[in-house]
This record gives C-alpha cells, sequence and structure tokens, in this order.
C-alpha cells in the first residue's frame, strides 16, 4: 500500500480564503450594527416600565408606549401628554440659543438620551435628562434639564441656572 499524500494548499489560496472570511465577518456585523440600532430614549422607557406597544395599565396609572401617561382618580381623568421624545426635542429648541453662542468655542449642550428618567417634583410630574458639554471630542456634566409632562416647560438645573 503506497501512502497517500495530500498536497498543502499555497500561500495565496490560504490568503484568499482568510480575506474571504473576514470579510464576510465584516460585512455581517456591519448589516446587524446598521439595521438593528434601538433608540436610546425607547429603550430607556421599557427600562422604566412603559410597553414597547400600546398601553398597559398599573394601578391608577395608564403607561402609554411613547412615554405620555393617564392617572384615573375616581372620575377625574388627569392627562400628562408630553412624550420622551416631545420633551427630548423641547429640551434641544431650549438650549438651540445657548448652543448658537457656544458654537464660536467648539462647545454644545445637548440632552444625553440614555438618561431618561421620571421624577415628581411639587405635584408635578418631569421628564428628566442630563445635560452634557460637549467640547471637542470630550464631554462633561453640564446639569439637568427638567420638562413638565403636563404643559412641556423646561427648568433647566446646572450651569445654566
Amino acid at each position: 500500500m503506497m501512502p497517500t499524500y495530500r498536497s498543502s494548499p499555497s500561500f495565496p489560496k490560504v490568503i484568499l480564503r482568510l480575506f474571504a472570511v473576514v470579510t464576510l465577518i465584516f460585512l455581517l456585523y456591519y448589516g446587524y450594527s446598521t439595521f438593528n440600532e434601538t433608540d436610546p430614549i425607547k429603550e430607556r422607557l421599557y427600562q422604566l416600565g412603559y410597553p414597547e406597544n400600546g398601553h398597559i395599565v398599573q394601578g391608577n396609572k395608564i403607561l402609554w408606549s411613547d412615554g405620555h401617561l393617564t392617572i384615573l382618580q375616581g372620575e377625574y381623568i388627569e392627562n400628562y401628554p408630553v412624550t420622551a421624545e416631545q420633551a427630548y426635542n423641547i429640551v434641544l429648541q431650549y438650549l438651540a440659543s445657548y448652543n448658537a453662542k457656544l458654537k464660536q468655542y467648539d462647545y454644545k449642550l445637548y440632552p444625553k438620551k440614555s438618561s431618561l428618567t421620571e421624577k415628581e417634583k411639587d405635584g408635578q410630574l418631569y421628564w428628566v435628562f442630563e445635560l452634557k458639554l460637549k467640547a471637542g471630542r470630550d464631554s462633561m456634566f453640564a446639569g439637568f434639564a427638567w420638562v413638565n409632562r403636563k404643559t412641556g416647560t423646561v427648568d433647566i438645573k446646572g450651569i445654566l441656572g
């Protein structure tokens, strides 16, 4: 019996196969990261107990998927219509004039979406975002933006007030 020899692949074939495997892995990762991006506000709402779709009832509260809230107290219904996304946009609009002035120094104030939380103060309900001051590549804490969930008014606590 003669031993069977298997020829080893040539160096260019090995490199070509390795390139093909790495390219495939890169394309799969790129496709996944591009099409499977989650919105930080929706993710944060889910963490706060809001449903992904529709609404849920918790005691005397109705939590809607967009973040608005309805409170039932007997025959009295209190609606808090400002959604989380609206609150974020309200803060951006509020900061626009400050950012116009800061632009010449290459600074920018912005609310951090993933910091969204809900608070109660003086019988009023608020959406609260952490404010960041971006300076070049770095960003630092600049305070908090409180958005009234009923009226949409903004109150800044930190470097602006």
